[in-house]
């Protein structure tokens, strides 16, 4: 059998375009009916909507079974099959490199792209995207998330030996282009490289800056002024540089679901085109030159059918501006969201459903996120491994080739739809408040994003969320993890370096571009600063702020703060000791044991467990010959009525007086057990961690009156 290329495959489950024929449509809904009918004999009388359908955080409602009527059509599915890079090619594996210095960043570069990375990612570090230059930028700012570059000596130092022409190179520039294009393009010249001949990116985000921070250097329309001349000046100079950003991933890791990370982003790209066009930029050179950026999460077929749907709201958002259909960059980063310092190496599993989602959806370019980044600077073992992970997806698994490797299933094609509907009209309401930063600065967007946060955080609370090692199956040997920083020493000499090349600023100000950028290029080769570029030749009127900004977080730090602060417990010798009163036979206690074992875990407590009892005196004797502060009771609904009268009495008696916890929640009988004397419940629908915070303050309280 001779098989066709590999990028002419396509792998699918279904063809969404099966049934046409009223006979054949007849028949599945027989099948269908048949089906139903056989399962709601297997309930038994339970609901079928409560067993076999899950909603998901974005409101969508996951059937047990598709049919090709699921499948929805919205008149762009031509869209979402689509990819901007050529089938076969792969994607930029787009790295980032964090560093405090110019040649630790190029030491990394070269390294990586000697190993496999095809591409060069330039992101400034917190302070430089504020405008700071080293000498002047609070320590914490140095090195956050980027690398610092200040000057031509940097930009060359860092980007010493690439080949500037044959790599693509992403220069994440901040709240405005101009500063890192005149250093970008400075180096380059000195390099010998033309700019017509430079690939990839170099894209200020405003809109990122503000909502992350909730301030930029320079006033909103001084930014779209810099971000139109750029646009305009590089689509006849550096022509196959995308020059504007559009990031929606912060919004994700704010607790975003997938419809409003979608809406978000489809908001941003509506107000920067806007912007642009008002600046004077054609639509079509404006479109051409965004770069998206989106999040790869944890929800594998959500994530897969969100980048499908974005190309699909991204098409219907162009018709509206009147320009034909143009394929969207996109960059895709894993998530922070979701990942923990907690078993830390389970982030591995994690960033690897992530980027492979983000793959099958299709992206040109892609971040995998080093495993122990929430701690770490850059080292070799997490980098090689989050490096290779894009070679073996490419090179081992061929997912590079398929095209549109999941069209045609009946469920990815039905989320497609369902997300991409409930996506536009989610940016409908962001537009009726006047768009994305007239609702930034009246709160709503943070609102949106606070909700859907609590819900989130909520579902992992009560683990109905499951993350391995955080509150389910913890790692008893994990150690709290200190954030590294840049060592005192280096970061002073690096100021010093900094202060000693900057030189005083002698252009006046040209009204316009290209004016702009010869004025910039003259300034950085005479040794001006990013930040004096973009005070003498971006920042004009009052800076942009918000009430607020969009709070990022971590959905696993509620249980990194307790596991800590437990840790912190056990090296004073303080940490709460948990006796489990198993009583009554090993069927009639294990359950209920299994169960308190794995809630106490995930808190990091002391557990004992060893012993079974007959009676509360024994039980009381055992927690105080251990020290136990707190002791469960476990064992079954039935039994708890003869039980807990005598334990209870027996373990306030005890010395200390150790909080009396039940595994369950008998619900005829609750008032009454707490009268009792028990303290707490704890249940397959309880708040675990907001019930163990309950319960070690109460052990401690306790340990205070001894």
């Amino acid at each position: 059998m001779v098989r066709p290329p590999q990028k002419y495959l396509r792998i699918a489950f279904m063809n969404t375009n099966q049934t046409t024929n009223p006979a054949a449509d007849s028949n599945v809904g027989g099948l269908l009916a048949k089906w139903r009918a056989a399962v709601e004999k297997e309930l038994q009388g339970a609901p079928f909507d409560k067993k076999l359908v899950a909603t998901l955080p974005e409101g969508i409602r996951v059937q047990p079974l598709y049919t090709p009527s699921d499948a929805g059509r919205t008149g762009n599915e031509a869209a979402r099959r689509g990819l901007a890079r050529p089938v076969g090619q792969g994607w930029d594996i787009a790295q980032v490199y964090r560093k405090a210095s110019a040649a630790e960043f190029n030491a990394s570069i070269l390294d990586a792209l000697n190993r496999g990375q095809n591409a060069v990612v330039v992101r400034l570090d917190a302070a430089t995207r504020a405008g700071i230059d080293v000498d002047a930028a609070p320590e914490s700012q140095v090195g956050a998330d980027g690398v610092s570059l200040n000057d031509l000596k940097d930009w060359t130092k860092a980007l010493e030996k690439v080949a500037l022409d044959a790599v693509p190179v992403h220069v994440e520039a901040g709240a405005a282009a101009l500063p890192s294009a005149s250093l970008y393009l400075a180096a380059a010249k000195k390099a010998g490289i033309a700019w017509e001949r430079l690939t990839g990116s170099l894209t200020s985000d405003p809109l990122r800056e503000l909502a992350l921070s909730g301030k930029l250097p320079a006033s909103l329309d001084s930014l779209w002024a810099d971000q139109a001349g750029w646009t305009l000046w590089a689509s006849s100079q550096a022509p196959r540089l995308a020059t504007a950003g559009v990031d929606a991933s912060l919004y994700a890791d704010s607790g975003a679901n997938a419809v409003q990370e979608l809406a978000l982003a489809l908001a941003s790209v509506r107000e920067t085109l806007s912007a642009l066009l008002e600046k004077g930029v054609p639509a079509v050179t404006a479109v051409a030159r965004i770069r998206t950026t989106l999040s790869a999460g944890p929800d594998f077929f959500v994530e897969v059918a969100k980048f499908r749907a974005w190309r699909e709201v991204w098409t219907q958002l162009l018709e509206g501006y009147g320009v034909a259909s143009v394929l969207p960059r996109v960059h895709a980063r894993t998530s922070a969201w979701n990942k923990s310092s907690l078993d830390a190496e389970t982030n591995l599993l994690r960033v690897t459903t992530e980027a492979l989602a983000a793959v099958i959806g299709g992206i040109d370019s892609l971040e995998i996120t080093p495993f122990d980044s929430l701690w770490k600077q850059d080292n070799e073992l997490s980098g090689r491994l989050a490096r290779n992970l894009h070679t073996m997806l490419a090179e081992e698994f061929q997912v590079k080739d398929p095209i549109d490797a999941v069209g045609g299933s009946w469920y990815v094609e039905a989320l497609t739809t369902e997300l991409a509907q409930k996506a536009w009209a989610q940016f409908q309401t962001i537009e009726k408040d006047g768009g994305l930063v007239a609702a930034l600065r009246g709160g709503s967007i943070q609102a949106m994003l606070a909700a859907s946060r609590k819900d989130r955080v909520d579902a992992v609370d009560k683990r109905r969320a499951v993350y391995i090692g955080v509150n389910q199956f913890p790692n008893a040997k994990d150690t709290p993890k200190t954030v590294e920083g840049i060592p005192g020493t280096a970061l002073g000499a690096r100021k010093a370096e900094v202060a000693a090349r900057r030189t005083s600023w002698t252009e006046a100000k040209p009204a316009s571009w290209p004016g702009l950028i010869e004025c910039a290029l003259s300034a950085v080769g005479r040794g001006a600063t990013q930040a004096q570029v973009l005070e003498k030749l971006v920042a004009a009127g009052a800076p942009t702020t918000l009430p607020e900004p969009v709070t990022q977080y971590r959905v696993a730090e509620g249980f990194e703060k307790l596991r800590n602060r437990m840790a912190d417990l056990a090296s004073k010798g303080k940490r709460p000791k948990v006796l489990l009163a198993k009583m009554g036979p090993v069927l009639q206690h294990k359950a209920r044991a299994d169960f308190s074992a794995g809630f106490f875990s995930a808190g990091g407590f002391e557990l004992l467990a060893k012993e079974t009892f007959e009676n509360g005196e024994q039980v009381a004797a055992a927690a105080t010959k251990a020290g136990a502060r707190i002791v469960v009771l476990c064992s079954t609904d039935d039994t708890y009525p003869a039980l807990v009268p005598e334990l209870a009495k027996a373990v306030k008696a005890a010395p200390g007086k150790p909080t009396l916890v039940l595994a369950g929640y008998p619900t005829e009988h609750v008032e009454a057990f707490k009268q009792l004397g028990v303290d707490e419940f704890i249940h397959i629908r309880a708040n675990v961690r907001q019930t163990l915070e309950t319960i070690l303050e109460a052990a401690l309280s306790q340990e205070d009156k001894r």
